[in-house]
């Protein structure tokens, strides 16, 4: 029994044995499904985490060659071969969209060997949605050998997007030359100065300098004598003739119509003024200081003709009636008295013109 016992005892313990055995191989393999399971899933999401890293990097790639392709900046020159101290063209230009914004960088003056002789304006062109910035730059070199326009970079920035970009230009190479020197012949002199002729617009600032001296001193010499002399330095306009003026008053005296109005003195006394003044500045006579038999008896009035004389005459013996002896004249007297005064004007005026006309054809003959 007790053997039995042991036998089955043994047998137990051998079948739990087995039992946990199986049992510890079982979690084996199941630890093992675990961990291959989770490293196949880890390589899917380490792969597909790849992809998605390969495809922003190209979509990245793609945007900035796309930015890159809206902005083209190119730089040429007119030769690449030049003399020693040669000018040489430069051109710059940069394409772009009209929604793309460029900073031109600060050229200096030398560029690693380049001297830039004369700078251009940015001139802008317009195309559509295409814009072209280009800029032309006179450029030389003392040095010989080869130098290097470098590149030029731009900035630029779309609009919507605050990143700052870059575009630049490519290097240009200059192969600067120099003079061939034959060192087997002597050294020469320097040529002497060439002489050239002096051409008339060469002459003509000097010419017209000269000119404006002259008149400038001219100028002066005129208004010194003019101040020196106590005259105007601007000419007075000549005197319009003693006849033309008497007309004019008397047309304007007759139009204000004073006897009409009760004026009867007032009228007279201006008609005889309008009459003295024409006889003073006509015959030189001092006709307003003078009385009335003063002026009948001058020369000058006395010697001209009866017709013309006594209606002169009678005017005025009755204008100083009127002024100083209170006499009042009659309708007719008044209305005729600036006829008989225009009459008097108008005949000494135009026999004094015939005698004028006269005198120069005996002197022309």
């Amino acid at each position: 029994m007790v053997a039995e016992f042991r036998i089955a005892s043994r047998q137990v313990g051998i079948s739990t044995s087995f039992r946990n055995c199986q049992f510890r191989i079982d979690s084996m393999n199941f630890t093992f499904s675990h961990i291959s399971y989770l490293i196949t899933h880890i390589s899917r999401q380490v792969v597909l985490g790849t992809w998605y890293l390969v495809l922003w990097i190209l979509l990245t790639a793609h945007c900035s060659l796309l930015t890159a392709q809206e902005v083209k900046a190119t730089a040429r020159v007119d030769s690449n071969n030049i003399m020693i101290g040669d000018w040489l063209g430069l051109h710059i230009e940069v394409q772009h969209r009209d929604n793309t914004t460029i900073h031109w960088p600060q050229i200096a003056d030398s560029l690693q060997g380049i001297e830039i002789i004369k700078r251009g304006e940015v001139q802008t062109q317009k195309n559509g949605s295409d814009v072209l910035e280009k800029a032309d730059y006179i450029i030389t070199s003392f040095d010989s050998g080869t130098v290097i326009v470098p590149p030029l970079q731009f900035l630029f920035s779309v609009v919507g997007d605050t990143a700052k970009r870059i575009a630049e230009t490519s290097p240009i190479p200059i192969f600067v030359h120099t003079v061939d020197v034959d060192t087997s012949q002597d050294i020469k002199d320097i040529k002497p100065p060439l002489s050239l002729s002096i051409t008339f617009a060469e002459l003509l600032p000097y010419i017209i300098g000269l000119v404006v001296l002259g008149g400038l001193g001219y100028l002066f010499y005129y208004i010194w004598n003019k101040r020196r002399r106590g005259e105007s330095i601007i000419p007075e306009a000549p005197p319009r003739p003693a006849h033309e003026v008497a007309l004019e008053a008397l047309r304007s005296l007759d139009s204000e119509h004073l006897w009409q109005r009760g004026k009867i003195k007032e009228h007279y006394s201006q008609l005889t003024d309008i009459v003295r003044t024409y006889i003073e500045r006509r015959y030189r006579v001092m006709a307003m200081e003078m009385v009335t038999d003063e002026i009948m008896d001058s020369p000058v009035i006395a010697s001209l003709e009866k017709q013309t004389r006594e209606p002169l005459k009678e005017l005025l013996v009755k204008s100083d009636f009127v002024k100083f002896a209170k006499y009042q004249p009659t309708q007719q007297d008044n209305e005729t008295s600036i006829t008989t005064a225009t009459m008097f004007v108008e005949q000494t005026w135009r026999d004094v013109h015939a005698q004028q006309v006269t005198q120069t054809e005996e002197v022309s003959a």
